[in-house]
């Protein structure tokens, strides 16, 4: 897809404020508000944009400890099987599941965790250590917000 100036300044506005009006952003921009709604709407379409969310502060919401946790598992397609139960296992622990990923080695893995506190955290992942499969499970605590691009 094609994307120039005036879908970036569209999309630095939309990172700012996601609920920024559309005859705001033209305003902003100097087009019309039919440019930004098409401009819009042809970033949503190409999977620029892929939707608009609140975002919080987990230490708002009463989850004192961030973590990412990393692990091996076992490379078999059946073991991937277990890691849908992985949200609910965290909701279990009072905690929650933001993100999992495959790492940079195919058989790495990567979780982003909120706790209500660094017992929950470690009770989930002493529940994740009895997965079949699993093994050299880190934790990384996240201490201090210094910078996050929220997007």
């Amino acid at each position: 897809m094609n994307y120039d100036e005036i879908d970036r300044k569209i999309l630095e506005i939309l990172h700012e404020n996601g609920r920024t009006k559309f005859t705001e952003i033209a305003k902003s921009i100097q087009k019309t508000e039919g440019t930004v709604r098409n401009r819009i709407k042809r970033l949503q379409e190409n999977g620029i944009i892929h939707g608009f969310r609140v975002v919080t502060f987990p230490e708002n919401l009463g989850y004192e400890i961030q973590a990412i946790i990393t692990f091996q598992l076992e490379p078999s397609y059946k073991k991937y099987i277990q890691m849908e139960q992985l949200p609910h296992q965290a909701e279990q622990c009072n905690s929650r599941l933001l993100s999992l990923y495959r790492a940079n080695d195919k058989n790495m893995f990567m979780l982003e965790v909120l706790s209500r506190n660094i017992q929950d955290l470690n009770y989930f992942i002493s529940n994740l250590k009895k997965f079949s499969g699993i093994s050299e499970v880190y934790k990384l605590l996240k201490m201090e917000r210094i910078y996050e691009h929220i997007s």
